[in-house]
């Protein structure tokens, strides 16, 4: 009966993707600002869509929109697939919850998202991050050996795509070694263990390597405290330039804080109001304040400086001028700083109310695995902190819209739906 059952229901997964996928490749592919720039390769990009989309262009010529949109559209199908059919295992859920399920991880599929007809890195980054996440649930619930040779290439592949998601392995990694805590220091499990902890430091050789050969220059890819330093530039005052000691990174600042206030891009520009009202103009305005003034101003500074070095040169510079001024400007103004992060990522969430649930199921699952490790207490934390380390990212990066939050739409669910188990059942084996 079972095996009728499972039959039955992949025979309607079967029809539902094939549904999907028509539909998608009969859509027109989404061209934006960003596009350009991973077909120019970019030195601020990052290196595996800069070759998924260059390859397929070459490749496929004057086909390469129906390309994208065919290879993304399977991608995101098969992420979408292994992922639900690894949470219904697990969680062995009844139909409508399975059902809900699958129409939140579909639900990017569609407007205003439409990330398999975007040529922009969601359209991989989005089933990379769903096969990554399946393949660590694999190989942590379902003793899946194997399934780890697959977590460390998704890993790899997904951060050369979005590097939005460097420290999701690590959520993982503290899962399994608290699982296996008794067994730690035994050479199996701490091998494993260091495998999970260290997958960044892979990342970033691979980023670094790329750049090497690419641009010339042994880097990361560029862009992280770029933007970084627009909430730091947000709420900076003038008299901040005294604390800024190396005189090229003052003169930078001085000149991005002269034109931001010359477009009234500062908070200080704004009638007193609530952070929240602050962060809804800053959201509003993050491409002016960091793609078209403090990013145009550093990277200017910097050829002008420098016009015989190479064309990676200023974006380097810009990068770490940026990280500089940032730090030095998050330092002086903390308060402001933090408080402009924290409504970031209220309004990632949508409510406050959300947000706090989110928290709360965070630490009673962190509370719980330390001190009784179960699976059910273990899956509340991975899809809280899935979502609420996502989501700190982006706040202390940039501004909370669609396009980076949408990762974590499935897991709120999870969250709420691991919840609802462990409150009204009650942990079962």
């Amino acid at each position: 009966m079972k095996s009728k059952q499972i039959f039955k229901e992949d025979n309607l997964l079967l029809v539902t993707y094939s549904i999907i996928f028509l539909f998608l490749i009969f859509q027109k592919a989404i061209y934006s600002p960003d596009t350009y720039s991973y077909l120019l390769a970019m030195p601020y990009r990052h290196l595996g869509y800069v070759i998924f989309a260059k390859t397929l262009f070459y490749v496929f010529g004057d086909y390469f929109d129906i390309a994208v949109i065919v290879i993304q559209s399977l991608c995101c199908l098969a992420g979408i697939h292994v992922l639900f059919k690894t949470i219904s295992s697990i969680l062995n859920l009844n139909s409508i919850l399975k059902l809900l399920i699958l129409i939140v991880l579909c639900f990017p599929l569609f407007e205003p998202l439409s990330v398999a007809n975007n040529i922009c890195p969601e359209g991989l980054g989005y089933p990379l991050y769903l096969l990554f996440v399946a393949f660590n649930l694999k190989f942590l619930f379902q003793d899946n050996s194997k399934a780890l040779t697959y977590v460390v290439l998704c890993f790899l592949a997904l951060v050369f795509t979005r590097g939005q998601f460097m420290f999701s392995g690590l959520i993982f990694a503290l899962v399994y070694m608290l699982k296996h805590k008794h067994l730690l220091l035994k050479p199996r499990v701490l091998s494993k263990s260091l495998l999970l902890i260290f997958m960044p430091i892979l990342a970033i050789a691979g980023e670094m390597s790329y750049h090497k050969l690419k641009d010339g220059i042994l880097m990361t890819t560029p862009f992280g405290f770029v933007n970084i330093s627009s909430a730091a530039y947000f709420i900076s005052d003038k008299d901040d330039a005294k604390h800024i000691a190396n005189p090229d990174y003052k003169a930078i600042f001085e000149q991005s804080y002269d034109e931001l206030k010359r477009k009234e891009l500062l908070m200080s520009s704004l009638p007193e109001s609530s952070y929240k009202s602050y962060y809804r103009f800053f959201h509003n305005h993050i491409p002016q304040i960091c793609n078209h003034t403090t990013f145009e101003t550093a990277k200017d500074y910097f050829f002008q400086k420098q016009p015989e070095a190479p064309a990676a040169a200023s974006f380097y510079n810009t990068e770490k001028a940026s990280k500089h001024i940032s730090l030095a400007l998050i330092q002086l103004n903390f308060k402001k700083w933090i408080q402009l992060v924290i409504a970031n990522i209220s309004y990632g969430f949508y409510s406050v109310f959300l947000l706090m649930f989110m928290c709360v199921a965070f630490v009673f699952g962190l509370i719980k695995i330390v001190t009784s490790f179960h699976k059910w207490y273990a899956l509340l934390f991975i899809f809280s902190a899935l979502s609420l380390s996502n989501a700190v990212l982006i706040a202390i990066a940039s501004h909370s819209i669609m396009r980076y939050t949408f990762y974590n739409y499935t897991f709120i669910l999870l969250t709420i739906i691991m919840a609802y188990k462990i409150t009204r059942y009650g942990i079962k084996d």
